[in-house]
């Protein structure tokens, strides 16, 4: 009797915030293509970023895509705080540079465009540009992909949508002018989440992803490498710059600094960190620092520093 083949495991789940093409997506191709997961991955899209950190922490999704800042608009301060809310960490950073296209139906002139749509921290990235149509007006809509996808359905010549090559791709639409970003540098980073080492959903009728560990031990123990942590002080002088000299009495690069207010205490805030650590011998030194300075801490992840050229 001849052997049974080998089930085929299901595709990586790969939950992003946005509609297919957005730039979220593309990052996670990146990601999984650079690990080795990329072959039958499926990238699941998502309305919200709480939708992306609730898939990945009920394992629907064996990883999440959240972006976390960008070099125009700075910080996207509503993940920040879901890394603090949800028992997550980071495995990896993608920087993607950001080039904005005007997507619509070819052959359509600019000059007879009335409404162009966009999620608004696109359209505000492409603020100058959009002067130069004083008759179409900017239109929020939820997602840069989705306004392209909106756009298609609509059939209306009439309309234009600002997001990525990718998305006119998805959409079956035409590039009616390419890169109309108003900074040429625009781009942003964005990090790679599952599940925290603690974390046990006993509720969920799903298992957590096998390929999810062997990831997380590859990130975590090749130095050098990004830690990333939010800490809260106590409200008294001289808390911050004291964790600050922690790290500069442990010669710590500290490539990110960004506070975010303690809902339930008028005045108090968290504070997120993200540094460069080159051993694990630094590393406990750095944890240890950051305890002693803290009423709290909560290390968010230990990942591979991301390199220019890498994409």
């Amino acid at each position: 009797m001849a052997e049974k083949s080998a089930k085929k495991p299901q595709p990586l789940q790969v939950a992003f915030q946005g509609a297919p093409g957005a730039f979220s997506h593309r990052a996670g191709q990146i990601f999984t293509e650079q690990n080795g997961l990329g072959d039958d991955a499926k990238y699941v899209p998502c309305r919200s970023f709480d939708e992306v950190f609730e898939s990945v922490l009920d394992y629907r999704c064996a990883l999440g895509v959240i972006p976390l800042e960008n070099t125009s608009i700075g910080s996207i301060v509503a993940n920040f705080d879901l890394l603090y809310k949800y028992p997550v960490m980071m495995v990896g950073e993608i920087y993607i540079p950001i080039h904005h296209q005007l997507i619509g139906f070819e052959g359509t002139p600019l000059k007879s465009l009335t409404a162009v749509f966009s999620h608004p921290a696109a359209l505000d990235q492409c603020k100058v540009f959009l002067k130069s149509l004083p008759a179409a007006k900017p239109q929020t809509y939820w997602d840069t992909s989705g306004a392209a996808l909106h756009v298609s359905a609509s059939s209306n010549r009439k309309f234009a949508a600002i997001a990525s090559e990718f998305a006119a791709k998805e959409a079956n639409l035409a590039i009616l002018k390419r890169d109309i970003e108003d900074h040429a540098g625009n781009s942003t980073r964005f990090g790679i989440i599952v599940p925290s080492l603690d974390h046990k959903n006993t509720e969920s009728k799903r298992k957590p992803d096998p390929r999810v560990a062997p990831l997380v031990e590859a990130t975590g123990k090749k130095y050098p490498l990004k830690l990333s942590c939010v800490a809260e002080l106590a409200h008294t002088p001289g808390t911050l710059a004291n964790l600050l000299n922690g790290l500069i009495e442990t010669h710590t690069n500290l490539t990110k600094i960004e506070s975010r207010p303690v809902p339930d205490a008028q005045w108090h805030y968290r504070f997120f960190l993200d540094m460069v650590i080159d051993s694990a011998d630094k590393d406990k030194q750095v944890v240890d620092a950051i305890q002693k300075r803290t009423e709290m801490v909560k290390l968010l992840g230990r990942y591979q520093i991301w390199e220019p050229g890498m994409s």
